[in-house]
């Protein structure tokens, strides 16, 4: 179970005081508080302090060690693969300024056997949009892959 921390205020001769109590949910911690204090004027600041005996420090220090490599392979990813990940990209603009021009999106042309004339379009702008982003991600592909090692010459002075 977690613990939750809440401020309290009670009554007029009472006041506001800071309670603990033991629950699963935000909402058990509600009741809990209602048991515990009676009949309460307001409840302010309910939120959990513990889970089950781990701190909250660890569970965020491996959230972010997983965002970390997470961040670390969508990276070599991206370098590896950037003309079919431009590709894609190219070719998903393409089909949805296709489905905007003609109006159909790519469902209904393949239920409604609609004009092949606005099929045409949708898969000519898919198909361009997707070259041009495969050409300029080779591009930048070579651009990464080349060497930065240029070979100089030394002129002899007199």
């Amino acid at each position: 179970m977690a613990t939750w921390r809440a401020d309290v205020f009670v009554n007029s001769r009472v006041g506001r005081i800071q309670t603990e109590v033991e629950s699963s949910t935000y909402s058990g911690a509600k009741e809990q508080i209602l048991a515990k204090h009676g009949d309460v004027s307001q409840i302010a600041n309910l939120h959990q302090v513990s889970s089950m005996g781990r701190s909250s420090s660890s569970s965020t220090s491996s959230g972010g060690t997983i965002a970390l490599i997470g961040l670390i392979a969508a990276g070599w990813a991206f370098f590896t693969f950037t003309p079919w990940i431009l590709m894609g990209i190219g070719g998903t603009f393409g089909t949805w300024m296709g489905e905007k021009l003609t109006g159909q999106s790519v469902e209904e042309y393949s239920h409604s056997g609609g004009s092949h004339k606005k099929a045409a379009i949708l898969l000519a702008f898919a198909l361009i949009l997707g070259g041009i982003g495969f050409v300029k991600g080779d591009e930048i592909k070579k651009g990464f892959d080349s060497s930065t090692d240029t070979p100089s010459q030394i002129q002899k002075t007199n």
